[in-house]
């Protein structure tokens, strides 16, 4: 996690704000909640000590209304789309590789935790889809 947060540049907001399409008149400008939210997800601070232009709950509104309907979600991945387009990639990868890894588990930790078979590892397995 970062210590520090550093707000959307101009050409950012742009590129957001046209995928969010939104542009009716609101009372709190959607910049700022963007950056309030980046701010939690970046940072890992809570809620209530957010350095942000608004009111925590107006933030935290937006955050639950958008991922209960599917805005962030959508929001990453057209993100993701245009980010591969300026990369000179397709828009979607065309080919993936799945892995999985064992961690070891310290003692007294017995949620989802099992041994693997093939490495003898008492642990966690974790799945990791690589492009």
């Amino acid at each position: 996690m970062q210590t520090q947060f550093n707000e959307l540049t101009d050409t950012q907001w742009q590129v957001i704000e046209e995928i969010l399409n939104q542009r009716r008149k609101r009372k709190y400008n959607l910049r700022d909640v963007i950056n309030g939210i980046l701010e939690v997800l970046r940072t890992g601070t809570q809620w209530r000590n957010l350095n942000n232009k608004l009111p925590w709950q107006v933030i935290y509104y937006y955050f639950r209304k958008w991922k209960a309907n599917g805005t962030l979600e959508r929001l990453n991945s057209e993100l993701n789309k245009i980010e591969r387009k300026r990369q000179g990639r397709q828009q979607t990868p065309s080919l993936l590789c799945i892995d999985s890894q064992t961690v070891k588990s310290i003692q007294f930790v017995s949620q989802q935790t099992g041994i693997d078979g093939n490495k003898q590892i008492n642990g966690r397995k974790r799945h990791l889809i690589v492009e």
